[in-house]
């Protein structure tokens, strides 16, 4: 009976020994990240955004982590103004804004000893708002589409804490506006924004 008692407790040992380590090995991987960062955005093709809008500029800060092996998950927040060219075809806006917030899915690939490269793809969504120049009121859109990229990472110290981010990411923009013609539907409904990012990365 002690016989059995003392190899059952070993059993009991080794299997909890053995889910330690694993549970080790696994949290050995994960690991946290914060990008503040600059953004320059532009809309390409014919659309709305493209045609009222030069360029958007802005800055923001992303939270990274790390999750098993090189997936994890990612969150950026960035707040954009714009510069006009046609300010008409949206009802006279003033000052427009944009405020992004891109949800995403990164897997990281090593180089070298200090350069990587992260691929990326989640989903955008957007609150864009400007008052009208004529003081009528404010307008005012939100919506939301896929994003795609990629970020190339150079580490500046030998621990890999602080490293440079230059990022480049597609952002589809989609709203729900209808109209009985469609091509008048698709210029203002929908867009693909071409994004450019640097960004200051301290992981953790």
């Amino acid at each position: 009976m002690i016989k059995k008692s003392i190899l059952f407790f070993i059993v009991i040992f080794s299997i909890s020994v053995s889910a330690q380590r694993r549970k080790q090995n696994w949290t050995e991987n994960v690991r946290f990240s914060v990008d503040p960062h600059v953004k320059v955005m532009t809309s390409l093709g014919n659309n709305f955004l493209s045609e009222s809008f030069d360029y958007f500029y802005g800055f923001g800060i992303g939270l990274n982590t790390n999750l098993y092996k090189n997936f994890g998950l990612g969150v950026e927040y960035t707040y954009f103004l714009a510069t006009l060219k046609k300010p008409e075809l949206s009802g006279y806006l003033g000052a427009p804004s944009m405020n992004s917030f891109d949800w995403y899915i990164f897997h990281k690939d090593k180089i070298t000893e200090e350069f990587f490269v992260e691929e990326i793809v989640g989903y955008t969504t957007y609150r864009m708002k400007s008052p009208f120049l004529d003081n009528s009121g404010e307008f005012s859109e939100g919506n939301g589409g896929l994003n795609l990229g990629a970020k190339a990472i150079y580490v500046l110290d030998v621990e890999g804490v602080q490293e440079i981010v230059l990022g480049g990411k597609l952002n589809f923009y989609n709203s729900r506006i209808g109209n009985q013609n469609p091509d008048i539907e698709k210029f203002y409904s929908k867009a693909t924004l071409l994004n450019i990012s640097l960004a200051y990365r301290f992981n953790f």
